[in-house]
């Protein structure tokens, strides 16, 4: 590493540092004031609310990362801006370009964390906060009714119903698959009803279809008493997985099963991608941030929160419009989830390119 990159590193470390800690102070003050009254009305100890935002934390460091990022950028390199260290760097021949490198190395290795923690640490934190919030906030748990049922088996078997009575422990059209290794259906069973009877579901006036190589088995059935005893009506009670609670091979092999058994899981194909490409919105956001910076020198605090906060809320406003436009089929689910990024990182190049070097 040389001096350079070493002086750049440390002047854009500090304030990264104190900008990550403001905002994940923000982010827990404003949610601990909207949840206030439902860990008090629910008695709530202080334990489990500290549980609740701990797990909570890689969710919010991944979130508020590439604004950080985007904000110490235009803090750190406007100060050196203003101090006319830009221009003495660039008057010993040294070219922006070069003078910029170590920011967006951290930069990229900021996304490279981000993608990291999304992947490894925030699913199991994300679903023990959910959990919490299920078990201590929320009082729909015990609702009658549940509609859209969809439950994965640990060996892969998946049970779907139409509705779930809660309080009868009745199934409304019910299909059961099993997969093989592959992820392929070699069973289907589709019944008008379950009751859960003895420990095991009984399924009522359907009929079984076996895949093999030679081709397809049908028989019917009036009832029809499955081998395995989970889930259980417990089980069915609880809620579905969100994306966020399941890494990418996970979430990746849920949407290949529910496709085999005939669903369109667009929505959850847009947010499969958005697992890669959201955390790359810190280094493009810098991309953006960091030519701004070293192209100005009045440029103070104020104004520099300012252009951070405006250029975020239109870079999230476009991944929020093409994760809507790919859930709903207007675009492919690749392209709904990149577009903020393809459309932003052009902005950065241009920006790095028009820059006076």
């Amino acid at each position: 590493m040389t001096t350079l990159d070493s002086y750049m590193f440390r002047k854009i470390a500090r304030p990264l540092a104190l900008v990550f800690i403001a905002f994940v102070g923000i982010f827990i003050l404003v949610d601990l004031f909207d949840h206030a009254n439902k860990f008090i009305d629910n008695k709530v100890g202080p334990g489990i609310v500290f549980l609740y935002y701990l797990y909570y934390m890689p969710w919010i460091v991944v979130l508020t990362a590439p604004v950080a990022m985007l904000l110490a950028s235009l803090l750190a390199i406007g100060r050196l801006s203003r101090s006319n260290e830009i221009m003495a760097m660039k008057g010993g021949g040294v070219s922006l370009y070069r003078i910029l490198a170590p920011v967006l190395l951290l930069a990229v290795g900021l996304s490279l964390a981000s993608l990291f923690i999304g992947e490894v640490a925030m699913p199991p934190a994300t679903r023990r906060r959910l959990e919490i919030k299920e078990t201590h906030l929320s009082r729909r748990a015990d609702r009658a009714v549940r509609t859209d049922v969809i439950y994965i088996r640990p060996d892969g078997v998946m049970l779907l119903a139409r509705r779930f009575n809660v309080g009868k422990k009745r199934l409304d059209q019910v299909t059961v698959e099993e997969f093989d290794d592959e992820s392929n259906p070699t069973m289907r069973i589709d019944a008008e009803r379950g009751r859960w009877e003895d420990g095991h579901w009984v399924l009522e006036n359907g009929r079984i279809r076996r895949f093999t190589p030679d081709g397809e088995e049908a028989t019917s059935f009036e009832k029809y008493r499955l081998p395995y005893t989970e889930p259980s009506p417990d089980d069915l009670r609880t809620r579905r997985l969100e994306p966020e609670e399941m890494g990418y091979a996970e979430l990746r092999g849920y949407i290949k099963k529910l496709r085999a058994s005939g669903n369109n899981p667009r929505d959850l194909d847009v947010q499969l991608q958005l697992k890669i490409s959201f955390p790359f919105v810190t280094l493009i956001m810098t991309l953006i941030g960091a030519p701004l910076a070293a192209a100005t020198r009045r440029t103070g605090f104020a104004i520099s929160f300012t252009a951070a906060l405006a250029v975020s809320f239109i870079y999230f406003g476009l991944i929020q419009v093409g994760d809507v436009l790919g859930s709903q089929g207007f675009l492919p689910p690749v392209l709904g989830a990149w577009a903020g990024n393809i459309v932003f990182a052009g902005i950065g190049v241009w920006l790095l390119i028009k820059a006076p070097k």
